[in-house]
């Protein structure tokens, strides 16, 4: 994740506009985010917006917890006549407030006034079991189930952690990335649903993850 902060500040692709003397061509708008939000995750650190614009920008965020880098701040556009694509990087403070937070980035380009909005999720990147909404729906598996897998994205160094006896992680630490964790179970002989919970936890912000175990089927 670090290596993105040796990037170019901007990345500049001029566009001949066609212009003559007696003609004038403006603009400013979003790219990314464009007629919705940036989206990010509660532990997430950094992010990128680009935008196009002819004229000499500044660029603020108003939260505390989105920080634009000084240096991705403004820019004086020494060119007449063309329009700039522009990068700049956003950094998250991890959302450890267990609710959704909201703030704007405020461009403002010449005559340019404009808005990107930017939500910070309350909870990791966890796509087996199911997020639906807010909520992470549980992993269901049969009595005899021997193994099924966790999978998910932390933007930091992560812990997998529980205290249920009828099941191991292959797994139970690691670093930013993509993952898929295995988990192996115990079978299930006693006459009832079983449940554990595991904890995983990214830069602070903890997620409970919900394994429900299936009671045999009665014969």
């Amino acid at each position: 994740m670090k290596k993105l902060l040796f990037l170019p500040l901007l990345a500049l692709l001029l566009l001949p506009l066609g212009c003559n003397k007696e003609t004038e061509y403006h603009r400013a708008r979003f790219l990314r985010p464009d007629n919705v939000a940036l989206y990010v995750y509660a532990d997430q650190e950094w992010d990128s917006v680009s935008f196009e614009t002819t004229e000499s920008y500044t660029l603020s965020s108003l939260a505390e917890w989105c920080v634009i880098p000084e240096e991705h701040q403004s820019l004086t556009i020494p060119y007449s006549n063309a329009l700039v694509c522009c990068y700049a990087w956003l950094h998250f403070d991890a959302n450890t407030t267990g609710e959704q937070r909201h703030t704007f980035l405020h461009l403002d380009a010449g005559e340019y006034s404009i808005d990107a909005n930017v939500i910070q999720l309350p909870f990791l990147c966890v796509t087996n079991p199911v997020q639906f909404g807010e909520v992470l729906l549980p992993l269901n598996v049969g009595a005899d189930t021997e193994q099924a897998t966790l999978v998910f994205t932390v933007f930091a160094p992560w812990t997998l952690t529980t205290d249920c006896e009828w099941l191991t992680l292959a797994t139970a630490a690691g670093r930013a990335g993509d993952w898929n964790v295995v988990v192996s179970f115990q079978p299930n002989t006693t006459s009832e649903d079983r449940t554990a919970t595991l904890t995983l936890t990214s830069r602070g912000v903890s997620e409970a993850i919900t394994i429900v175990q299936a009671k045999p089927v009665e014969e």
